[in-house]
């Protein structure tokens, strides 16, 4: 049995914690193992950068997998997440814990999405959905500029910068200096959302990569 059997969690630092979501950062060095026992809450575990790992799983050690960056994996209260970094370079997850229930039923989602003025794509890339949040991969190229490409934030939301980056931000009708947010690798923002947010401008914002020789890369979760 691996050394993992016997771990509860290592490697997992928090970066976030409110009443309705925390947010740890988990880097394990090769050969390094970690995880959790028994997860307390609903769980979102999100791959950063290429990984190997051997995980413990109903009871049984797992074969050695690649883990590809941006993958997903998620983890009912109870469950245990338990890996062996078997990869030569860091093994790394930004852990999402779902704090308390949905605040909105599917219904109520899907009636808020469609009644929004712009698109709710709030990342470039939806990578996982379910009934407690969607997760959004939010990745610009350096210089990458969708100032006049505005989308709609309507649900409460947190993101998660991977790697150093800046995002300005353009009003949605176009406007620069609607705000410049640059960050470090592990810095955290939320923002509180209220019903109705859909029909006001306000919520709704279009952005361009502040720098020309970065990419700009955050992991987002919006909360239902």
């Amino acid at each position: 049995m691996l050394a993992i059997a016997l771990m509860a969690s290592i490697g997992a630092r928090v970066l976030f914690d409110n009443s309705r979501l925390r947010i740890s950062d988990m880097r394990l060095a090769p050969g390094e193992a970690g995880g959790v026992e028994a997860h307390e809450f609903p769980t979102l575990r999100w791959q950063v950068g290429d990984g190997a790992h051997r995980r413990l799983h109903a009871g049984k050690e797992e074969e050695p997998a690649t883990v590809a960056d941006k993958a997903t994996f998620w983890v009912e209260p109870g469950e245990p997440f338990r890996v062996l970094n078997c990869g030569k370079g860091e093994y790394r997850q930004i852990c999402w814990e779902f704090k308390s229930p949905p605040r909105y039923t599917e219904e109520v989602v899907r009636k808020m999405l469609t009644e929004a003025k712009f698109t709710t794509d709030v990342g470039t890339a939806l990578l996982f959905e379910n009934s407690y949040c969607r997760a959004w991969d939010f990745c610009l190229a350096p210089g990458e500029d969708h100032s006049l490409e505005p989308h709609h934030h309507i649900l409460d939301y947190a993101f998660v910068y991977v790697a150093k980056g800046r995002l300005l931000g353009y009003s949605a009708d176009g406007k620069p200096g609607y705000f410049d947010s640059i960050n470090e690798d592990g810095d955290v923002t939320w923002f509180d959302i209220p019903e109705g947010a859909g029909t006001d401008p306000k919520y709704a914002h279009g952005g361009k990569n502040g720098y020309d020789d970065l990419p700009m890369r955050e992991y987002l979760v919006e909360l239902k």
